[in-house]
């Protein structure tokens, strides 16, 4: 072969994708840089499916085949090595697209550019990793093309000093000569190369990628006990850019906030990897540049400590519409869920990528309401899996059915993983009053209660739990649904600032004694007042959407009412904060008797 064309580099790429899946359980077992994660295999399985997947052969069109590896690559690159994997293959399309024959000469440009992109993917590149063999191997093509004319001897005869290149990488980093492995990345590139080299024309339908590759889609982090976590979140970003945007200028500031940091694509799509303590500071970088069309966000963590530090045999999982602080999630180990939440054209992790502290100020800019949608159904059954590989069961608590899909998506993935080990509660309440259901939940679990009586005190104080919401307007709620459009329209008409709760089944509910109310925040004083002095109040939290002061002064006002102090008080997440509005103020109670929320 002396002239490589479109078709032959297709048939050479999903040979090489076949080896990569065939040897997917070794990579995952010598993967120890940057994080003994135990992940590598996995995640360039998963890459390599994604091409076969999304890449069918046309040959009206081979441009169009390249371009849809190039997506299929930026979609399914995840972790450093799929990240790197994913650069090198999109720089070798970028080629092909410019050159549709590419003879020795042209080969050789091909696959050098192809490395440096690679390597300056990378904000770091470290010596003795996957980079290392890939320049060495580049650095063989060019000596090699001197000897012959053909670019399938040059791959065979380059592939012996890309093998040696890999085992020099036992040496090349403590890490590798401690455990005696190479570098999994590396090891991933060899195969790839022995797939190249043993390329047969492909059958359009043998493109289709593996049915358990969805399994992996958001395998965990599986680190040693001994190992440091100085970032707690791994994360990626698609993001469609801007004009002429280019994803790789962001790599100096990104610097600042984590490490591992791969960055991939060209114009039009970006991708990002990143360990960082603050995702969501990167996603305020990534909008100024575009659209964020996907994201992913692991706590390593969470699930460093439910692997070698778990406190109980069940866990508790909570969605993003309970509002808790992070140092409570932390203490009793409870594994959070985040909503997704679409503002100005960009979709975020609520409370993830996106905190209460920026989200005001996009809610007040934005001509259109933000939309929330439940987790998919996907990332669900994958958290429900992991957490049944080191709990003996799974408690799942979600906001109220009536207002969110978020507990039928969770039920349903409970019954396709195991419905006799996870168990998925609707809470029928939301924000605070679902923060204090999760913390009782959460004590009888530290306290050793079997999962029979966690779920029966959940049962218990469901009842007991009530929410109230003075909002300065009902606009949003009214954007998002939460309140009738008549409803709206008749407080607006009178002036009224209602006060915003929860019924007995889960429904917005407007309270009708403070309906005609101009002071909403006095008449929920009052209205706390009633409750208390009818069925008690237990406990209580203070919650604000971008009003630390308002939340002040409501502090003071309860603690006159009630005598004791707030068990906590914290902003409202996004997901909550969108409709109810900038300047809301909610009080949550657990009582000492059942409400009934029929007094209205």
């Amino acid at each position: 072969m002396e002239v490589l064309n479109h078709r032959q580099f297709y048939d050479m790429l999903l040979s090489g994708a076949d080896e990569i899946i065939t040897n997917q359980k070794e990579l995952n077992d010598i993967n120890v840089f940057p994080v003994a994660d135990g992940d590598t295999g996995n995640n360039l399985a998963h890459l390599m499916n994604m091409i076969k997947r999304e890449s069918k052969w046309s040959d009206a069109s081979t441009e169009e085949t390249l371009e849809n590896i190039k997506l299929a690559c930026m979609r399914g690159s995840r972790g450093n090595s799929g990240m790197i994997f994913s650069q090198f293959i999109i720089s070798m399309c970028n080629f092909l697209i410019q050159h549709p024959e590419v003879n020795v000469d042209k080969f050789i440009d091909m696959c050098r550019e192809s490395v440096d992109s690679a390597v300056n993917a990378v904000s770091v590149p470290k010596e003795g990793t996957v980079l290392t063999v890939m320049k060495s191997w580049a650095e063989s093509v060019q000596e090699e093309s001197a000897k012959t004319q053909s670019i399938q001897s040059i791959l065979k005869q380059s592939y012996p000093n890309a093998s040696a290149a890999l085992e020099k990488t036992k040496t090349q980093m403590e890490v590798f000569r401690i455990h005696n492995v190479v570098d999994a990345g590396a090891k991933g590139f060899l195969h790839f190369l022995h797939g190249l080299i043993d390329a047969k024309p492909q059958a359009v339908s043998a493109q289709a990628g593996s049915e358990t590759d969805t399994l992996l889609e958001d395998a965990p982090h599986v680190m040693n006990e001994s190992d440091e976590i100085p970032f707690r979140y791994c994360s990626e970003f698609l993001v469609e850019l801007n004009g002429n945007e280019n994803i790789q200028t962001l790599k100096p500031d990104m610097a600042e906030y984590g490490d591992s940091i791969v960055t991939v694509g060209d114009s039009g799509l970006g991708k990002v990897h990143l360990h960082t303590n603050d995702p969501a500071s990167i996603a305020e970088m990534l909008v100024d540049k575009g659209n964020i069309v996907y994201q992913k966000v692991e706590d390593m963590q969470r699930q460093y400590e439910s692997i070698y530090q778990r406190k109980a045999s069940i866990a508790l999982v909570v969605d993003s519409a309970c509002d808790i602080p992070q140092e409570w999630l932390d203490t009793y180990q409870i594994f959070m869920l985040p909503l997704n939440l679409e503002v100005d054209q960009s979709t975020y992790l609520d409370k993830v990528t996106l905190q209460s502290d920026t989200f005001y100020d996009k809610l007040d800019a934005s001509s259109d309401q933000p939309k929330s949608s439940q987790p998919s159904l996907m990332s669900v059954e994958s958290l429900y899996q992991q957490l049944l590989q080191q709990y003996d069961s799974v408690l799942s608590l979600h906001v109220s059915q009536k207002l969110s899909g978020t507990f039928d998506v969770c039920y349903k993935a409970s019954q396709a993983v195991d419905p006799e080990r996870i168990h998925v509660i609707n809470t029928c309440t939301l924000s605070g009053a679902f923060g204090l259901i999760a913390y009782e939940a959460a004590k009888a679990i530290d306290q050793g209660s079997s999962l029979a009586e966690v779920k029966q005190t959940v049962d218990n104080f469901t009842p007991k739990s009530e929410i109230l919401v003075s909002v300065p307007t009902l606009k949003h709620m009214i954007r998002g649904g939460r309140v009738s459009p008549l409803q709206g329209k008749v407080a607006r008409w009178l002036n009224m600032k209602p006060i915003v709760s929860i019924d007995a089944d889960g429904n917005s509910l407007l309270y009708g004694k403070t309906f005609f109310s101009n002071s909403s925040q006095w008449k929920m004083f009052k209205q706390v007042k009633a409750i208390h002095e009818k069925h008690g109040v237990r406990d209580y939290v203070v919650l604000h959407a971008g009003n630390p002061e308002g939340a002040e002064r409501c502090e003071e006002e309860i603690k006159k009412i009630t005598g004791t102090e707030p068990l906590y008080t914290t902003s409202v997440s996004p997901v909550i904060g969108g409709n109810a509005g900038k300047g809301a103020i909610s009080i949550a109670m657990l009582l000492d008797e059942d409400n009934l929320r029929n007094e209205a």
